[in-house]
């Protein structure tokens, strides 16, 4: 069953992180910061299934080179508490090919994204964590990575592109909340509208439990140790509670859209009937 989830985070110095680091961990690639002297190199990482570099069209062609255009983005920020990107991070439909799920996101980068200026760099996994990824900081910071979860990394710079390179103010206006927002609702619109171009019987929303009015089951709490097992493939009693809290959200899930069609299905037969009916008499 698809699942929704979006997340937008900022990739920063003060965290430790840079905008190379996270770039080369999600391409699975050897990069260079030249900013701080440090390599990068996740050439070993697997589970990457696809990445591509999505520019504005008044981006330097240059900019089509992964290291070139972070290390122009990390020149660009002086501060040394700098935010330098920007990531959104969306789970994929299982129920799709990985040619339909990257066709659905170069349509989300380009209208939400590429078009207001921002250079993009997409990352597509399976979901594979690879077991040396366990402790690394880029690690840590993918929410989603499970097995069979396949999902997208969107990396984003933060500063507006002009031929000569990056602006040297940043559009504020890119940090509203309005836009977190926007980004939300428009991937959930872009997956409903392919689910029913390919007549497949699902949706899903971007909006809240609480707005919708589900009332699924909060899954607990793991805690560190639990976590980390969880994610070696071990099995753990916190673990398997949480996995029958989710069977059972599933279900209630199926229940609600069933009910859903056939409420949708009365009304339509309801309207033929009386779309029927003779009122001359």
């Amino acid at each position: 069953m698809a699942i929704y989830h979006l997340s937008v985070k900022p990739i920063s110095r003060r965290q430790g992180r840079s905008a190379v680091g996270a770039a080369a961990y999600r391409s699975g690639e050897k990069l260079h910061n030249e900013y701080d002297g440090l390599t990068h190199d996740y050439t070993r990482k697997s589970g990457i299934l696809h990445t591509e570099i999505m520019l504005p069209e008044n981006a330097p062609h240059e900019f089509n080179d992964r290291q070139i255009l972070w290390n122009a983005v990390e020149k660009s920020e002086t501060r040394k508490d700098s935010r330098t990107a920007r990531e959104i991070e969306i789970a994929l439909p299982r129920e799709l090919s990985l040619d339909q799920q990257l066709k659905i996101v170069r349509e989300y980068v380009g209208e939400n994204f590429t078009s207001q200026g921002m250079c993009a760099d997409v990352a597509i996994h399976s979901g594979h964590r690879h077991r040396n990824d366990i402790n690394l900081l880029e690690s840590k910071n993918d929410k989603i990575i499970f097995q069979n979860n396949p999902h997208a990394h969107i990396l984003l710079t933060d500063r507006p592109i002009t031929k000569e390179g990056f602006s040297k103010k940043k559009n504020r206006d890119w940090n509203k909340k309005e836009n977190v927002f926007k980004w939300r609702e428009q991937w959930a619109m872009l997956q409903n509208k392919e689910f029913e171009r390919r007549g497949l019987d699902i949706r899903v929303s971007h909006e809240s439990h609480i707005n919708r009015g589900l009332k699924e089951e909060p899954t607990i709490h793991l805690g560190a140790k639990a976590t980390e097992l969880e994610r070696r493939g071990i099995r753990t009693e916190r673990g398997d509670k949480n996995r029958a809290i989710q069977e059972r959200n599933r279900m209630l899930q199926e229940r609600q859209q069933r009910y859903e069609r056939e409420r949708e299905e009365n009304r339509s037969r309801d309207r033929d009937r009386d779309g029927s009916r003779d009122y001359s008499k």
